[in-house]
């Protein structure tokens, strides 16, 4: 019988693993693109002005925001692991995921909105920075362009793996970034052109619905502290359809947030919040205007 339940723990948590494995890929491979993008976009740009001397530069900038990302998501990782004040984790897990959420909605709707312009900004801001001949402007350039995704990155990552190894979010980081860096060098390269546009809108979708699993989370953490209401316990039960404990809802949970049991609160905002993202997202630009 110990033998049996052990099994089945075990079982559980290669489930869990892989299923925040599978999450924070696909978070890293979506934001290592567009991290990507942009770097190949500038050096690209410099190639064609042949000033790729300079180029050393964009990596200093680069480098030194993914330092301290990963510095950010140590600190977080830390505090969160560590904190044994009653309450105080939950509150900080559920801050950092609604965080995260207007975070991520809102440099999703950014980017939809900016569409072919962000091309040509960047290169008159590499114009510019060229013009002035100074290390630390087209460094900058590099560092405020990477570490604006790598924050949004932890903070979406943090938010959705609570709980996880940190190897399986090890793992699952450099295999999304490592996919996200080989599309990027074959972009510069210019020897494939890449669907970049259908690849953003079909991403930027999942990360909206992933967020509202988020935000959902969020919420739940503080509900369980009495700060927000439940209202309805138990607006519907579909465990009989698709058990959160199951493999595939355990992986719907952990992408998604989907709950089997979800509370009326949890639901209308989860579903507020899709209409409202979505509407944002696909909003025709005459009406954005």
């Amino acid at each position: 019988m110990i033998v049996f339940d052990s099994d089945i723990h075990y079982q559980i948590l290669h489930r869990e693993r892989i299923n925040n494995m599978v999450n924070v890929f696909i978070i890293t491979l979506r934001e290592g693109v567009e991290i990507a993008v942009v770097l190949a976009v500038i050096l690209a740009y410099i190639k064609q002005l042949g000033q790729m001397k300079e180029a050393g530069k964009v990596w200093v900038g680069a480098a030194a925001a993914a330092l301290i990302s990963i510095l950010a998501a140590v600190g977080i990782y830390f505090i969160l692991g560590t904190t044994e004040v009653e309450g105080f984790q939950a509150i900080l897990e559920g801050i950092l995921k609604i965080v995260a959420v207007i975070m991520l909605t809102w440099m999703t709707i950014w980017m939809k909105r900016q569409g072919g312009n962000v091309g040509g900004e960047l290169k008159r801001q590499i114009q510019v920075a060229l013009s002035h001949g100074s290390v630390w402007t087209l460094a900058s350039l590099a560092f405020i362009s990477v570490i604006r995704e790598g924050i949004e990155t932890v903070l979406f990552i943090v938010g959705s793996t609570q709980g996880s190894s940190i190897l399986v979010t090890i793992y699952g980081s450099i295999l999304g970034f490592g996919i996200s860096a080989i599309l990027g060098y074959v972009l510069y390269r210019g020897t494939h052109r890449l669907p970049l546009k259908s690849f953003f809108t079909a991403m930027s979708v999942l990360l909206i619905v992933m967020a509202a699993g988020l935000l959902s989370g969020g919420i739940h953490e503080f509900q369980e502290l009495n700060m927000i209401p439940i209202g309805i316990e138990q607006v519907w039960s579909t465990k009989g359809i698709l058990d959160e404990g199951s493999l595939v809802g355990g992986l719907m949970k952990a992408i998604f947030g989907y709950a089997d049991s979800p509370n009326l609160v949890q639901v209308v905002l989860y579903w507020t919040y899709l209409a409202g993202a979505f509407y944002a997202y696909f909003k025709p630009r005459k009406l954005q205007n």
